[in-house]
């Protein structure tokens, strides 16, 4: 019987997250002999067959339950428990995102077998699978050798591998599936929106990111403001979210989440390895720090050395006189 790669989607807003398309192009990279499956769950999936039909995998499962209307560790887990049962895959590939790591280690315990976690590439050499993932606090990058034909669930960091292309002739088969869930013993009784874009933010092509150099709400507005004339939007630092301006929600980092614009522009944040291993995929860094040997310059590709509160404004008066810099 062939094998069955199950990937975990994760459909937000009536379409698939970027980490889900990441996903297709990982499992495809496994080199496997094996059937692609991506399983979408929730209670209301719109599906829009032109749209369904160019995703690059060989099956799309669709799970739709009224008790799966919204992420809850207790019933996700449950649904895919049943899932595993009906459809007895081999591996179970997801991001390493919030779902991600509530669900893997449950499931892994449940089903006896290992999880590799966060894994940012594959290797093969002689014919064996090796998994490389970060270690303390990405100082390190740790390899793993994995047999290649035997079972695990593993989940991949974002933004380490490109997003899976639609093709107009994939065509993959489509079909409902049925779970049995029972009342969960926890409940979701309310949901509180964060101002800050967060989902935007991982997607996001511009970032302008605030440090603890930004000091105070001033500082911050100047971020803000940078960010919305360049067309992009605001991350930040630890750092900066201790200050007690900024919502950690939309952190980057070890910590936080991990991005890959086409340009990072970092303020006054000094570059320690946690930050940087949430933003080090970015295309182009721009560092603007006061400090000449701040951590941060080893990884720019362009630097400036001065007083953010100086420099960013006279940015944006640049960019108001003739629309660059």
């Amino acid at each position: 019987m062939k094998d069955k790669i199950v990937i975990l989607g994760e459909y937000q807003q009536d379409k698939l997250a970027s980490i889900t398309l990441e996903c297709i192009s990982a499992a495809k990279q496994l080199q496997r002999e094996a059937d692609i499956i991506l399983l979408i769950m929730g209670d209301d999936i719109k599906k829009d067959e032109s749209e369904w039909h160019q995703y690059d995998v060989d099956q799309i499962v669709i799970v739709e339950h009224p008790l799966l209307s919204r992420f809850l560790n207790e019933t996700y887990a449950k649904a895919l428990l049943s899932v595993w049962d009906q459809l007895k895959p081999t591996i179970l590939l997801c991001g390493h995102t919030d779902i991600g790591r509530s669900l893997s280690p449950y499931l892994s315990e449940k089903w006896d077998l290992p999880l590799y976690s966060n894994i940012e590439s594959f290797d093969f050499h002689d014919g064996k699978l090796s998994f490389n993932r970060p270690v303390y606090s990405g100082k390190l990058i740790e390899k793993i050798e994995v047999n290649n034909d035997s079972a695990f669930l593993v989940t991949i960091k974002p933004k380490k591998w490109s997003a899976s292309q639609r093709k107009e002739k994939s065509n993959p088969s489509i079909y409902n599936l049925k779970v049995t869930i029972d009342q969960p013993i926890t409940a979701l009784i309310g949901l509180e929106q964060k101002k800050a874009d967060v989902i935007g933010l991982v997607d996001a092509k511009i970032i302008v990111g605030a440090g603890r150099g930004i000091q105070n709400e001033e500082g911050f507005a100047l971020i803000n403001k940078l960010a919305e004339i360049l067309g992009g939007t605001v991350g930040v630092s630890r750092g900066a979210v201790e200050l007690g301006i900024c919502d950690a929600s939309i952190q980057l980092g070890q910590t936080g989440k991990t991005v890959a614009p086409d340009v990072y522009i970092a303020c006054g944040i000094s570059g320690a390895i946690q930050h940087l291993v949430g933003v080090t995929s970015a295309k182009t860094i721009i560092a603007i720090n006061k400090d000449p040997n701040a951590p941060i310059f080893e990884v720019a590709d362009y630097g400036i050395v001065g007083d953010l509160f100086d420099i960013i404004p006279a940015l944006i008066k640049e960019w108001d006189k003739t629309g660059t810099f």
